[in-house]
């Protein structure tokens, strides 16, 4: 059991988690995450068993994933209690032995004594007299700079889980030109979309603007897939899209344009109108002049079609219409637009906590990593018989020393 609990708070097996995270999230980044099936059968023709198999298209919700960062919190926790716990423990018997050691360590030289006072004093260490022993430190808190370390570590991976797993999740759509307004005000705004750049290759952006409650906007950005824009605590991400056919009616001088959802009925007295049925994106004509519709297709509509039922005089007749065609029934005009393409949305709202206390663990993270590096705690006991260095990295202070005492020895030449 005790072997089982060394490994599992060893740097070793935390070496070796952060690296399999890392190649976790190198693959979430250069996967598209969490898009409709076809596209990885479109995108990945050879692979796409594999990333379904593998959970590659949702790496990160996928239980592997989620195991590994269990097990490095795991890790952290047992280091940061292991390192706290030798602070604890160490830190005081260091400074007792510092206060009261006078048994010589390294050379009772007088000059050699005077150059280290020296050095210390130029280092700036605090100093302390006590019972004809002088005690030099600098540094203290350097103490807690490798537990600072890993306690500002987990609590990175454990808010960033709760921003990333605790959010309220919405998937909706958006038609250019309009927006959407949230529980709380919050508004989202969609400029354009466009499936294919410049260059026509398919990118599938949106650009968007979310304006906040009290007023903040997060201004016209640009999403993309795992591109996200956000704000205060929302992040808009471009999930998915489609295609929405129109019609525009015109009837006694004004005209309006209405999107078609399936099954909608289109009359201008309740009897006479149009049922529509789908918008599909093409049509095949085979050598006998038959036309057969393509019911689905990734990226444009090449040639869309719309297919509804006409209802005139008590009749029912199954039409077909191409975009910029028009129908009269009655005093009603009705011209078929050309489809729109629009974004379907997923938005996060993050709880109020998560992104200032996930700002927070990164600079206590962040401040034990200067600790640890820049700030080394420096412990020397000076006597008659000689001194001695003592705290948690004796080996920097002594060579410190040694270079400040070699360089003035230099100088003296």
């Amino acid at each position: 059991m005790q072997k089982i609990m060394k490994f599992l708070r060893s740097m070793t097996f935390g070496v070796i988690l952060l690296g399999l995270i890392t190649l976790c999230s190198l693959a979430g980044s250069l996967i598209t995450q969490n898009a409709e099936p076809m596209t990885y059968v479109k995108y990945y023709p050879d692979t796409y068993q594999i990333l379904f198999a593998l959970q590659l298209d949702h790496i990160f919700t996928s239980w592997y994933f989620i195991l590994l960062c269990a097990l490095l919190c795991i890790n952290l926790t047992f280091c940061s209690v292991t390192r706290i716990t030798g602070i604890i423990k160490n830190k005081p018997k260091a400074y007792d032995a510092a206060l009261h050691l006078k048994k010589q360590a390294v050379s009772a030289d007088p000059e050699e004594l005077q150059e280290v006072k020296a050095c210390l004093e130029q280092m700036r260490c605090r100093k302390k007299e006590l019972d004809g022993v002088t005690v030099y430190t600098k540094n203290e808190a350097g103490w807690y700079g490798t537990f600072l370390t890993h306690l500002g570590l987990l609590l990175t991976i454990l808010l960033f889980g709760a921003a990333m797993y605790l959010p309220k999740v919405t998937d909706e759509p958006c038609m250019p030109g309009e927006s959407l307004t949230m529980e709380d005000g919050t508004k989202i705004a969609v400029q354009s979309f466009r499936i294919e750049d410049e260059t026509g290759r398919l990118d599938f952006t949106s650009t968007i603007n979310i304006t906040l409650p009290d007023g903040r906007e997060s201004g016209w950005k640009e999403i993309s897939v795992n591109h996200p824009a956000g704000i205060g605590s929302y992040k808009v991400y471009q999930q998915t899209y489609g295609t929405k056919g129109s019609v525009t009616a015109e009837r006694n001088g004004k005209s309006d344009r209405f999107w078609l959802e399936q099954k909608d009925f289109l009359s201008a007295d309740g009897k006479n109108g149009i049922w529509f049925d789908a918008l599909y994106p093409g049509f095949n004509v085979d050598e006998d002049g038959r036309t057969t519709l393509i019911e689905s297709t990734s990226g444009h509509y090449e040639n869309p079609v719309y297919v509804f039922t006409l209802m005139e005089n008590d009749s029912a007749e199954m039409m077909m219409a191409f975009p910029g065609d028009s129908l009269e029934i009655g005093d009603m005009k009705l011209t078929f637009d050309v489809p729109t393409e629009y974004p379907g949305l997923r938005i996060k709202k993050s709880p109020a906590f998560a992104n200032p206390a996930l700002l927070a663990a990164v600079l206590v993270m962040t401040f034990g990593l200067y600790l640890s590096m820049f700030a080394r705690p420096v412990l020397v006991s000076i006597s008659d018989e000689g001194y001695t260095i003592l705290g948690p990295h004796p080996e920097d202070t002594r060579i410190a020393l040694e270079r400040m005492m070699k360089k003035e020895g230099d100088t003296a030449v």
